[in-house]
């Protein structure tokens, strides 16, 4: 029983850090938005230089105001708003999966 209990918890593991190393997620300011893409300024974590990254907006793209799951037009984003791109590298380098936002006040 505690063999079996083992290895279920280390195939877990794995595929838990598979999904890992497949998503990346890439944080910013809002440069400019539209209803088919959206550009960020982040800061290149090796040259500690700020890069501007344009990712694009799908119909499937999952956009998050705080803990809500909200339409492009629901969520209001605006320029300079702090912003987390979530992207797979498995289908898109530039497409977003996720768009998290923070809650409006």
């Amino acid at each position: 029983m505690n063999r079996r209990f083992a290895v279920v918890t280390a195939i877990f593991s794995v595929c838990a850090m598979a999904a890992t190393l497949l998503a990346h997620d890439f944080r910013g300011s809002v440069v400019s938005v539209t209803p088919t893409a959206i550009m960020i300024s982040t800061v290149d974590e090796t040259t500690k230089k700020p890069t501007q990254e344009t990712f694009d907006i799908a119909k499937d793209t999952k956009i998050q105001r705080g803990a809500k799951t909200v339409t492009f037009a629901e969520a209001k984003i605006l320029k300079g708003e702090k912003v987390t791109i979530t992207i797979d590298h498995e289908l898109d380098m530039h497409r977003a999966v996720v768009i998290k936002l923070d809650e409006k006040k």
